[in-house]
């Protein structure tokens, strides 16, 4: 077994949930709606599970694909405003790793939160119909959350995939990670997210 295999192998595995955005925005902030740009909401590099994480891809503003391709457009009539993207990686041994490799967040920010919470229930249903999707709980966060795991397997090591989506307000934000099957759990995701969301609790209106 090498000592690292390359992001992009394990990347191939499956498809990585990134928000797409930059569609033209529906209507106006609702009164009390989180209006900050939607990179500003990505979690930094401290919020990390480990400290070896480095920036694969900059925070970025991505088009209106996001989980979904095929509900862009539904998205759009939700409100859709625009959303930002960011990757990190860690160029560790797979067949030992703990914790996951790569990092793929990204935020999405919807005119009110009722355009969020209809996006929401569309991509939770389109996580379920993914291949060899299986549910699992987030437990309490933020506003509601959903979560996926997928397998697959490179050079005969196991391979998860988790993908979580989950809202604050107007907001809907994803994590996807990757990484060695027993090595990388819905926890270390799960530590991103909190403080994600409480950086998003606490922002409060700002201006776009």
């Amino acid at each position: 077994m090498s000592e690292a295999h390359p992001r992009t192998a394990v990347c191939g595995l499956m498809l990585l949930a990134v928000v797409a955005g930059a569609a033209a925005g529906c209507g106006s902030p609702a009164p009390g709606a989180l209006r900050g740009a939607a990179q500003g909401y990505l979690p930094t590099i401290d919020q990390l599970p480990s400290p070896d994480f480095t920036v694969y891809q900059a925070p970025a503003a991505v088009g209106a694909g996001w989980l979904d391709k095929e509900g862009a457009a539904s998205l759009g009539r939700d409100g859709f405003q625009q959303a930002a993207t960011v990757e990190y990686y860690r160029q560790v041994a797979l067949d030992t790793s703990n914790g996951p490799i790569t990092v793929t967040a990204a935020v999405a920010r919807f005119a009110a939160a009722g355009g969020a919470a209809a996006a929401m229930s569309l991509l939770d249903t389109a996580l379920d119909h993914r291949s060899g999707a299986a549910v699992v709980s987030t437990g309490p966060l933020g506003d509601g959350g959903h979560a996926i795991t997928q397998m697959s397997t490179l050079d005969g090591v196991s391979v998860s995939q988790i993908v979580m989506v989950w809202r604050v307000d107007n907001l809907v934000n994803s994590i996807t990670g990757q990484g060695r099957f027993g090595g990388i759990t819905l926890d270390d995701l799960l530590t991103v997210a909190h403080a994600q969301t409480a950086d998003e609790e606490q922002a409060g209106p700002t201006s776009s």
